[in-house]
């Protein structure tokens, strides 16, 4: 047993340790995970967080599935055109955006859940939603419109599985 007494010899408070050194205890100094700029980027990405706005979500869904949409959480919109061709680019980038931003939230809800590892299917579509979120919207309007279906039915699917599981409710919490 080492000796943990504090030394009397020591006149001076300043020098004088708490207690002596055991040899057999490893002192390497802490250093934080991230390094200055990565805990500057860490706090600036979570001072512009803004939660989901799931009615707009919603809204999206039923602009490019049009009638594809079983549910609409915010109620009828008058934005979902059946027959239309989609939206404008310009639009197509911003619902683009409106997906990804649900997707991340809910991938990371499934995630903090052990979803993934409990339910195959969630696996799945979380492992879709990360290879979707990744890809650029393309430039033609056809392949852009096809994309954002894509994005639009993983969205969906993953937060209606989510919401079957108990791991979301109502989708406002996220």
């Amino acid at each position: 047993m080492t000796n943990t007494a504090l030394r009397e010899e020591t006149t001076s408070p300043e020098t004088m340790p708490v207690r002596v050194k055991d040899p057999t205890i490893p002192t390497n100094p802490w250093s934080p995970p991230l390094g200055r700029l990565g805990l500057h980027g860490l706090l600036s990405a979570v001072r512009n967080w803004e939660p989901v706005d799931w009615d707009s979500v919603y809204d999206g869904l039923d602009t490019v599935l049009n009638e594809e949409v079983s549910h609409h959480a915010a109620g009828a919109s008058g934005s979902s055109r059946p027959g239309a061709a989609g939206p404008g680019y310009d639009e197509a980038e911003e619902l683009a955006q409106r997906f990804r931003g649900a997707l991340m939230q809910l991938v990371n809800r499934g995630l903090r859940d052990d979803a993934d590892k409990k339910h195959p299917d969630i696996a799945d579509l979380i492992e879709q939603a990360r290879t979707l979120r990744a890809k650029e919207l393309p430039g033609d309007e056809h392949e852009a419109l096809t994309f954002l279906r894509k994005l639009g039915r993983v969205t969906l699917e993953l937060a209606e599985r989510l919401e079957e599981v108990g791991i979301v409710k109502g989708l406002v919490e996220c």
